[in-house]
């Protein structure tokens, strides 16, 4: 069931076009990481994502450039995987499900990293506008992309 719903996921290739919002940030950000190491035991992760939501906008490259099968979904369109994926009722974007080869669910990571929810609060505190506070949230991306394989590794390490 898991295999024939996740194959009806986006590639990177395929979700790029779908991207209307924040496609060149996502480009530029993906274009900046350099091919990454892989995870331990997954072989496959399932992305809910928004293209309006700055977390899915920085997980989409960092997951694209690690070397594993992902397929993308609009959390959006996909009611069923964002009620399936929820945590606490919430439908969380960006949502990671990590599988292995068989997929079967390794782990779940609801975004953002933990840096980046500290980082927002004391930018936040000291007083910047909403659209400051997007650029500086979008500038600090390498630090929230390696926070992001950080907390992906530690929920993947035995």
């Amino acid at each position: 069931m898991l295999e024939a719903r996740y194959l009806e996921g986006l590639t990177y290739e395929g979700l790029l076009p779908r991207l209307w919002r924040n496609r060149d940030r996502v480009e530029a950000f993906y274009a900046g990481l350099p091919p990454l190491p892989p995870l331990p035991k997954a072989q496959r992760a399932l992305a809910l994502v928004e293209d309006w939501c700055p977390d899915s906008v920085q997980a989409i490259p960092v997951l694209a450039r690690l070397p594993l099968e992902v397929r993308f979904f609009f959390r959006d369109e996909n009611p069923d995987l964002a009620e399936a994926y929820a945590k606490e009722g919430k439908r969380i974007v960006p949502t990671v499900v990590f599988l292995d080869g068989a997929y079967g669910e390794l782990a779940r990571w609801h975004g953002p990293p933990e840096v980046a929810r500290a980082f927002l609060r004391e930018k936040k505190a000291e007083g910047l506008s909403p659209k400051a506070l997007l650029l500086a949230y979008h500038e600090a991306f390498s630090r929230f992309a390696e926070a992001m394989l950080a907390e992906w590794r530690a929920l993947l390490s035995p």
